[in-house]
Formats: C-alpha cells, structure tokens, sequence
C-alpha cells in the first residue's frame, strides 16, 4: 500500500490544504495526537473560526472511510460527533470541525470532587444513543471476540511483560501467561456471563469525548466502532486516565470484561513509553492499580497478579 509517510511532509500539508481552498488562509498549526497514527492540524479559516485538517499515514485506508459512515450513523442516532467538512481519501486527509481543546478529562480535574461521579453518569448516559447506532455501521468492523481479545493480550506480553521482545518471557511462564490470557479472552467474550453484544465504541475514555460548543459531550475516535460486551464502554469510561481516581462500584460490571481492557491498556501504555512517549506513564500507573484492586483474590484471574 503506498504510505503518506513522505520526506516532503510540507508539500503534502500544502497539497491538502489547496484540495480544500485553503491555500491562501494562515498557516495551521499541529496537534499532539494520542495513540493512534493520524496527524492533526488546526487550521485557522477567517474570522476567529477553525477547523481541523486531519491526515491520515495512508491514502484511501478503512480508517478514513470508517470514520466519515460511522461518524454519520452516529448523528444520526442522536450522538454529537465533529462535523465532515470535507474527506479526500485519495490524498488521506479530511477537513472536520474542531471542538475546541476541552475534553471530560478536564472538567473531572476541575471539577469538585463530589460532582465527579455526575460527570462520568454523563458521559455512560450517552452510550444509550451510541447503542442505537445502525447495525450496518456497527458492523463496518468485526465484533469482539475470544480471538481477538487474546491477540490484544498478546500484544501486552510483548509490550508490558517482554519490552518489546528484549526481555522475552522463559517457556514455563509464557506458556502459564498465553493459557491465563485465553481464559480471560474467552470470559471476556462469553454472552453468556456478560451480555448480549451491543454497538461499542471501543476507546470510551475521558479523553475521546469533547465537551463541544454549547455544553454537549461529543465522542470522537469513533472509528473503531464495533459490536461488544455491554460492560466495555462503562468500564473503559470508568477504570482509565482521569476517571480511574473517580470511585465506582466495580462490581456492577463484569471482571472479565474490566481485567481484559485494564491488561489491553496497560500493554497499549507500556508500548508508548518504550517508544519514548513518558506522557503515557500515568495511564500505565492507572492500569496497574485498577489490576491490582478489582481481581478477585480468589478468583479466576487472580493468577495473572504474578505478571505484574
């Protein structure tokens, strides 16, 4: 596939911009992105207004043709989400509306400590409209399944315990690592214990979800959008980042569900920082407590405490 990762970044930034007539406005400025490979600009276009110029690492990928139907569905069904100005997915890039800089993981730390569960109340709220989504965008993307959360927690092996394969794990400890991590994949998985599969947003986090001009939250990364245990948005929202401080009751939700995202996460974290990213070490520090405090002492993932 050919790769937007170019020497001649500035000519493409210049290429974009002239496809969407911004060729004469000020210069953008860039955005510190999180984990994903997107690169984000603020584009100034006249009389105090923005927008935000998104480029995407390759023309014409699943990633951008997502996000503009699901994004659709998802206003559709009730849920605010930034504005498609314009999509050139031939060049990898669109022009979308920019919400501002505000995120809930600001109004949790600003707020009084008592109004902080109110917040994340919000925020759970808004999964009802994102659950009604059209089951045609929920199945843009494969549904969750036992397969795919032991791949992620191999992902974590290789990342959280093994540093990016300098340190692999001897045979007896891998194995007692990958038949752990199968059992958590498949209770994870299982309808059964944890619910019929709804429309998942897939990172459901304080920092995904802009509080937008007028005062409404708005989801954002929505891309990955996928059918899901009904437990894994709550538990995402409420166990990561700037909510993982917010008491919660974790037994309202599955600990399959709550364990294999927090193990999902930690390998996510631990990735960014070996990569040089030292912004992500108190995410990684969240996703060690939540393991710590909601495994089961007796329970069936309990074993797993050794691979911290």
């Amino acid at each position: 596939m050919t790769t937007l990762e170019e020497p001649d970044a500035a000519g493409h930034l210049g290429r974009v911009r002239a496809r969407f007539g911004l060729a004469g406005a000020p210069a953008p400025s860039p955005l510190a992105g999180d984990i994903g490979a997107r690169r984000y600009f603020r584009q100034p276009t006249g009389g105090g207004a923005s927008a935000l110029l998104v480029l995407y690492p390759q023309p014409a990928s699943a990633a951008q043709a997502n996000w503009a139907a699901i994004g659709a569905a998802l206003g559709a069904a009730g849920v605010r989400v930034p504005a498609l100005h314009a999509d050139a997915p031939d060049l990898g890039a669109a022009l979308i509306e920019d919400l501002g800089n505000r995120d809930l993981a600001m109004d949790l730390a600003e707020a009084p400590a008592e109004d902080r569960p109110r917040l994340l109340d919000e925020a759970e709220d808004l999964l009802l409209s994102i659950r009604s989504v059209s089951r045609v965008a929920a199945t843009r993307n494969l549904a969750f399944d036992a397969s795919f959360f032991a791949a992620e927690l191999d992902h974590t092996r290789h990342w959280a315990l093994e540093k990016g394969g300098r340190e692999p794990l001897d045979a007896s400890r891998a194995a007692s690592w990958t038949d752990l991590a199968v059992r958590l994949a498949r209770a994870a998985a299982d309808p059964h214990a944890t619910g019929d599969p709804v429309p998942t947003h897939r990172d459901y986090h304080a920092n995904n979800l802009m509080r937008a001009p007028g005062g409404r939250l708005a989801a954002i990364d929505f891309q990955d959008l996928r059918f899901g245990p009904p437990d894994y948005d709550p538990v995402s929202l409420r166990f990561e980042r700037a909510a993982e401080a917010v008491a919660c009751a974790a037994a309202a939700y599955s600990e399959a569900v709550l364990l294999q995202r927090a193990w999902k996460v930690l390998g996510t974290f631990e990735k960014m920082m070996l990569l040089g990213r030292p912004f992500y070490r108190p995410h990684r520090e969240a996703a060690r407590r939540v393991i710590r405090r909601h495994t089961a002492p007796e329970g069936p993932f309990a074993p797993l405490l050794a691979f911290l």
